[in-house]
């Protein structure tokens, strides 16, 4: 091929660095290719300019056996770079690596990925597969955050206050922490379209996503089989926002005292997400679906608290919500078929909450009664 313009004679361009050649652009501008060859992805990402995309070797496994530097298992991301996996998988090689995360975006970075597996990343600090810095940005598309591990937050990702998360069409999967937030540490503003965390586990807080500040939105995102050793079995919410929408929080549990789907005292509003089969298994637990703490506010439009429980052997109330002087709302919604040791089985409630054509029905032992506040409209 002959090339007889500036561009084309930039795209034979080879940056080198220790001696190993990246690979050059092509000349369509299509992305630089990476061959499947751990060296030359280190390279590559060490040394491409900003703006640019890299293209993996398709299905290829690159094995991470030992740090870049520090934490890192590759080179800090201080700039936009686009990744496209092309189904390929980044892995840390357990048995033989030491201790890192796979991938760290800085406070000037921007990345973003496409069509990747992040595995085995174990870090003892935070983010375990990812570790977002204030002012940082990440995008993820059709990413699998599997069986990534961190001490303290985010197994799978990190996203720290100040920093932006837009996640797609991805999974988060066995990922796991040894406080909070096993898939997903949630400090900054995050958004999730159609994306599932599947069977991840906090030692206290937060399964799924711990939420402590910022504006989230999860859209189509659904919460399944995911645990934690104290609150919050889906999701542990502290402050900030965060709207569930078309979402479904299901079959998650937590061994500790509250809050077998979610736990908040943020701001949370549901529209047309379904909260059921979660559970609270500790001997006097609080809010199978839901547990709403003092100062936060609830709202659910459209949505449902269905057949979750608390099963515990001692004073368990409230297998659908649990509410401890929060405000919440019930608009087109419903409480019903949820179960506790304890009455009432749907819902206990220190304040009057707002209803809006809802209703609260065959739950056990009670719909209501037991509570300090029988909510209005709740018979039974």
């Amino acid at each position: 091929m002959r090339y007889t313009t500036l561009s084309g004679i930039a795209a034979l361009a080879t940056l080198v660095v220790n001696g190993v050649s990246a690979v050059p652009a092509d000349a369509a501008g299509s992305g630089i290719p990476v061959p499947c060859d751990t060296t030359a992805l280190t390279t590559a990402l060490a040394t491409a300019p900003a703006g640019s995309t890299l293209v993996l070797a398709r299905h290829c496994t690159y094995h991470l056996t030992t740090a870049y530097a520090g934490a890192d298992g590759l080179p800090p991301i201080d700039r936009q770079l686009t990744i496209e996996g092309r189904g390929s998988t980044i892995v840390r090689d357990g048995l033989t690596a030491g201790v890192f995360r796979i991938f760290h975006v800085t406070s000037t970075g921007d990345l973003r990925l496409d069509d990747l597996t992040i595995r085995g990343g174990n870090t003892p600090t935070t983010g375990g597969g990812i570790l977002v810095d204030g002012s940082g940005k990440l995008k993820l598309n059709k990413v699998t955050l599997d069986n990534n591990h961190a001490d303290n937050e985010g197994g799978g990702v990190d996203v720290e206050s100040g920093a932006k998360a837009y996640i797609t069409r991805s999974e988060f999967t066995f990922n796991n922490t040894g406080l909070m937030g096993g898939g997903l540490q949630s400090d900054g503003d995050v958004t999730t379209d159609s994306v599932v965390f599947d069977r991840n586990y906090a030692s206290f807080y937060g399964g799924a996503i711990d939420h402590e500040s910022g504006d989230s939105v999860y859209r189509n995102t659904t919460l399944k089989n995911n645990t934690s050793g104290n609150d919050g079995g889906g999701i542990d919410l502290d402050g900030g926002t965060a709207r569930f929408i078309n979402s479904k929080i299901l079959n998650n549990t937590t061994t500790g005292a509250s809050g077998g789907g979610i736990w908040s005292r943020a701001s949370v509003t549901l529209i047309k997400t379904e909260v059921a089969g979660n559970v609270v298994g500790d001997s006097s637990g609080k809010g199978g679906g839901i547990f709403q703490e003092t100062g936060g506010t609830l709202v659910l439009r459209d949505s449902s608290v269905n057949r979750n429980s608390v099963n515990g052997s001692g004073t368990s109330q409230a297998g659908g919500i649990y509410n401890q002087g929060g405000a919440v709302t019930l608009d087109h919604s419903e409480v019903n078929n949820n179960a506790s040791t304890d009455a009432p089985g749907g819902v206990y409630s220190s304040t009057q909450f707002t209803v809006n054509r809802s209703e609260i029905r065959h739950n056990i032992p009670t719909n209501c009664d037991g509570s300090p506040v029988i909510v209005t409209g709740c018979v039974g």
